[in-house]
């Protein structure tokens, strides 16, 4: 049940904060590198993927189990995101 609270916690913290980033970058003009819509979709598959990871990390916590899916999901993240370049 702890798990099922931390990673329904989880889910609502990252929903609720790129929501607020979204609604921020729609009124404050971007003082950085603009984002392109390809690196935003990217980035969404990224976080997708981890959020995917880490409910599977939670359902079954134990340190081998969390470095068998971290590891390979670290690769993949870096590997998707590399390609933007």
């Amino acid at each position: 049940m702890r798990y099922l609270l931390v990673l329904i916690t989880a889910i609502a913290q990252i929903f609720f904060s790129t929501l607020v980033n979204q609604l921020l970058g729609k009124l404050v003009q971007p003082h950085g590198r603009i984002i392109s819509r390809k690196e935003r979709i990217k980035r969404s598959w990224v976080r997708t993927i981890w959020l995917v990871a880490g409910t599977l990390m939670l359902f079954n916590p134990v340190p081998p189990v969390i470095m068998i899916i971290a590891l390979p999901t670290t690769f993949l993240s870096f590997m998707i995101l590399d390609e933007m370049r």
